[in-house]
């Protein structure tokens, strides 16, 4: 169990110094564009990528919220159904 775990650190740490060594010797690619006639600069927002960010992270957390309400209903249900089935006396 021991040398399993020095196994597991070992190959941990060399996976961090390799990310931290690729991101800090990777080569960065620009691109040059050409300017516009009349000096202007276009802004463009697409908001979709906004939306579909905003459904998707929504749609998770109502997800969520949902399993667990499901499952705390179902426990409460269960532990009031034990409760009349305990005849006992304390």
């Amino acid at each position: 169990m021991v040398n399993r775990r020095k196994q597991l650190v070992r190959i941990t740490t060399a996976l961090l110094i390799g990310i931290l060594f690729y991101i800090q010797f990777s080569t960065l690619w620009v691109e040059a564009s050409t300017v516009n006639e009349g000096n202007t600069i276009e802004k463009h927002v697409d908001i979709s990528i906004l939306i579909w960010s905003a459904f998707i992270v929504g749609g998770c957390i109502i997800g969520t919220l949902s399993y667990v309400s499901w499952k705390k209903y179902n426990a409460e249900i269960k532990s009031k159904k034990e409760a009349k089935k305990d005849k006992s006396v304390d």
